[in-house]
């Protein structure tokens, strides 16, 4: 059950709650600064995405933003249009950022964020009270982030239950992708380098090849020139003699 707001939030007066299982305080002097990032997915607003998903999964909660933990009244300052129109886009984008735990998609019609603005009176500047509502009249302890974190309220404080991320199919779909493209990629590179190093190795191997029968040739020259020196003057060559000259000729004639 959610408390009823007051009509009129004056400066320094105690608000007429606490915190507890649906009322979380925020204490935000300058509203600019939750939003230092470029994203505003990724700004200073994680925490209160946080107490937005409890609330959620216990039914409903205000998350009010301008008072203190004591429920001290003191408003937002620097509330101008391009950090409500900021704010806004940060509420709206819980419908696409939070799913159900079967990683469905977020029903619009059961579940509903808005958030309300209130001026704070009796201040010497303009301040305001943001009120972030949060109800889910669908089933509860049903929703958690893409990431797979389960948020449970209890009492004034949030607790994650589990992680274990949902995808959606497109998300499935881009990181197959993604996953095909660098590995074609990778592929293709260690291609191109067995290729270079077969071209290097072939062109070694041949002068390899050439180098070695080049000195087998020069060393059978080598033999031969010297059986002929010491055999060539005996008037009948021995049968040895004769074989080792059919040897170097035949090896002679194999490597030319």
């Amino acid at each position: 059950m959610l408390p009823q707001l007051p009509q009129e939030w004056v400066y320094g007066n105690k608000a007429p709650f606490q915190e507890g299982a649906t009322v979380e305080f925020k204490e935000v002097t300058v509203f600019s600064g939750l939003f230092r990032h470029k994203s505003v997915g990724n700004s200073g607003l994680p925490k209160y995405r946080e107490t937005i998903i409890g609330f959620l999964n216990s039914g409903s909660g205000l998350l009010i933003m301008g008072i203190k933990n004591d429920g001290t009244i003191v408003g937002v300052e620097d509330t101008n249009e391009k950090t409500m129109d900021m704010f806004k886009l940060w509420v709206d984008s819980h419908y696409n950022s939070l799913v159900y735990k079967n990683g469905k998609s977020i029903d619009p019609s059961t579940i509903s964020i808005k958030y309300y603005t209130y001026p704070v009176t009796n201040r010497t500047t303009s301040a305001q009270i943001i009120v972030v509502e949060a109800i889910n009249k669908g089933t509860t302890m049903d929703i958690m982030t893409r990431s797979g974190t389960v948020i449970h309220r209890l009492n004034a404080s949030n607790f994650k239950l589990t992680s274990e991320p949902i995808y959606r199919k497109r998300d499935v779909k881009g990181m197959i992708y993604a996953v095909k493209t660098q590995m074609h990629a990778i592929l293709a590179d260690k291609k191109r380098v067995i290729e270079d190093l077969q071209e290097k190795h072939e062109e070694d191997i041949k002068r390899a090849i050439q180098a070695e029968r080049q000195s087998i040739r020069i060393y059978v020259e080598k033999i031969s020139q010297s059986l002929y020196e010491r055999y060539n003057a005996e008037p009948k060559p021995s049968l040895c003699t004769k074989v080792m000259c059919a040897l170097s000729s035949l090896l002679l004639s194999t490597l030319t």
